[in-house]
């Protein structure tokens, strides 16, 4: 299982509609992973969005354009603010090993 994580401050007056907007892809219906946006409760601007993806680092490497509309970073730029974290990571450890 991977994990494609970022956590992002958006412009002010950005709204999670907009935000949804300039990344999801038009067509979702295959949609290789599972996404969730949540806001941080002492800043809503901040959000972290995570994809879980249940796939080798190479199959994600073969469907990462797929995973965002083309034209996503130009579309971010433009409500983003800043981007604090940038990362994939892989599962090493779940509770279901306890």
């Amino acid at each position: 299982m991977l994990r494609a994580v970022f956590v992002r401050t958006l412009k002010a007056g950005v709204t999670y509609e907009q935000f949804m907007e300039a990344w999801v892809p038009e067509d979702v219906d295959d949609y290789p992973a599972k996404v969730s946006v949540s806001r941080n409760v002492a800043d809503d601007r901040q959000v972290i969005t995570i994809l879980e993806l249940d796939m080798s680092v190479a199959e994600f490497e073969d469907k990462r354009t797929a995973l965002t509309r083309p034209d996503a970073l130009e579309r971010l730029a433009e409500i983003v603010d800043t981007t604090e974290l940038t990362g994939l990571y892989e599962d090493v450890f779940d509770n279901k090993d306890l």
